[in-house]
């Protein structure tokens, strides 16, 4: 039909055709949300999913509000008032106005944009807005799809038909004229924001089971330390499993993050045990030493704070490798100690928080346990561990001995010796619920 027209009649028609193809595919689009604060719509965020968790764009959200953060790849922070709102790159820990969030999963920096999770990003605004001495009632408030930006090219070439492409244009651009119509919508936009958040969990509460998430270090294709012609991968898990059925016999409701031999990346095993709204977290490993020192052997219990000492930073190196897939080229390895060294820049530059002092709490009361069930106690300290970094409850790592050690690598591969120490570990964690539960 096309042929009986002129050249550029036809180029005319085609470029039509083809322009309205493109605002009509929504394949094409992307998916934005409405940043509000009480009545007044702050601008648009992007969203992505990742996996089950929504994820929204801390750099985009941070400019809607008016501020400019300082960004440096590593680091994103917001300073107002003297007062600071920071993220880290690789994080789940957030900093706002002097207060620790553990977020579920990482903050991180792809395609362009921080990401954080929607709802505790909101938590960490509203803090930092009232340290500020500012109002704050944050919410999302509706998605909306955002069409790609047209071509440079294709706006030049048809000057007659750029009219009839306006319209669709505009409606992709967040309108500051509506403001004022979006406060009637409200009560809509409050019913469709997600209810559901994960965040840290509360004191143990009256009448129902104190929740005790155990990790059995390792597992799959990450064995662990290997001596003695035994890994730590299975003692972690017998001693788990163990610590579980006591722990269930004392009435508390204990879940493993693993109860077969597999692998787990580090910030799963936290995040498994926010998602339970746990009340303590404990990861269990066994120890190891380079060949000369085969006699150290104990009993250790360590947090996640500065390093107390050289070798609780050493210690935490090692067990940090597991964020490079128990790689030992000198790449990964170097990789691996980078990380430790961000997560102990992070530490040292956060102040006192509950989560801490909690931690050492229960590190006093397991310590105190072991002593009396004649363990052989060897030091309680405190690393950077990155399997402790995102737990949002009291967190403990817990060394039950150096397979290194001939007489401790046997002793630890006995269930009755492993039951002794379980029933330690089990009567220490109980007595810190019940102490917490009555404050």
């Amino acid at each position: 039909m096309l042929s009986s027209l002129g050249n550029k009649t036809k180029s005319i028609i085609l470029f039509a055709l083809a322009a309205l193809l493109l605002c009509a595919l929504p394949a094409f689009a992307a998916e934005k949300i409405e940043l509000w604060n009480g009545d007044i719509r702050k601008g648009s965020v992007s969203v992505r999913m990742n996996g089950t968790v929504r994820e929204m764009a801390v750099d985009e959200a941070v400019s809607a509000l008016g501020f400019a953060p300082k960004n440096d790849g590593t680091s994103l922070v917001v300073t107002m008032s003297g007062k600071k709102i920071e993220f880290w790159n690789g994080s789940n820990i957030v900093r706002s106005a002097g207060t620790i969030i553990s977020f579920p999963t990482p903050v991180v920096t792809k395609d362009g944009h921080w990401w954080a999770e929607g709802n505790l990003l909101l938590s960490a605004f509203d803090r930092f807005y009232k340290a500020i001495g500012q109002k704050a009632a944050f919410r999302w408030g509706n998605t909306q799809a955002v069409a790609a930006a047209q071509p440079a090219p294709q706006k030049q070439t048809a000057p007659k038909i750029q009219p009839k492409q306006s319209a669709p244009v505009k409606k992709t651009q967040p309108a500051k004229t509506q403001q004022k119509a979006a406060p009637k919508a409200e009560p809509k936009q409050k019913a469709e924001a997600p209810a559901k958040t994960t965040a840290p969990a509360p004191k143990p509460r009256s009448g129902r089971k104190p929740i005790v998430v155990i990790d059995a270090g390792h597992g799959g294709h990450d064995p662990g330390a290997v001596a003695n012609k035994i890994r730590e991968k299975d003692i972690n898990l017998r001693a788990a499993t163990q610590l579980a059925k006591i722990l269930k016999e004392k009435g508390a409701d204990a879940r493993l993050t693993r109860s077969t031999d597999v692998y787990l990346k580090l910030a799963e095993r936290t995040a498994f045990a926010n998602k339970n709204n746990a009340d303590v977290f404990i990861s269990l490993h066994c120890n190891s030493m380079p060949k000369g020192k085969s006699g150290v052997a104990g009993f250790e219990i360590y947090i996640m704070a500065l390093p107390s000492d050289k070798d609780a930073m050493n210690l935490a190196i090692v067990e940090n490798r597991e964020i490079s897939g128990d790689a030992h080229s000198a790449a990964e390895i170097q990789k691996a100690d980078k990380k430790t060294q961000l997560l102990l820049k992070i530490l040292g530059d956060m102040q006192q928080n509950d989560k801490i002092g909690a931690s050492t709490e229960l590190t006093e009361v397991l310590h105190k346990n072991a002593k009396s069930a004649g363990l052989p106690m060897r030091k309680v300290a405190q690393a950077p561990f990155f399997v402790l970094r995102g737990a949002g409850m009291p967190a403990v790592l817990v060394e039950m001995g150096y397979l290194t050690n001939a007489a401790e690598a046997k002793r630890l591969n006995t269930a009755a010796y492993r039951e002794k120490m379980c029933r330690s570990l089990a009567d220490g964690i109980m007595t810190f619920i019940e102490t917490h539960r009555q404050r």
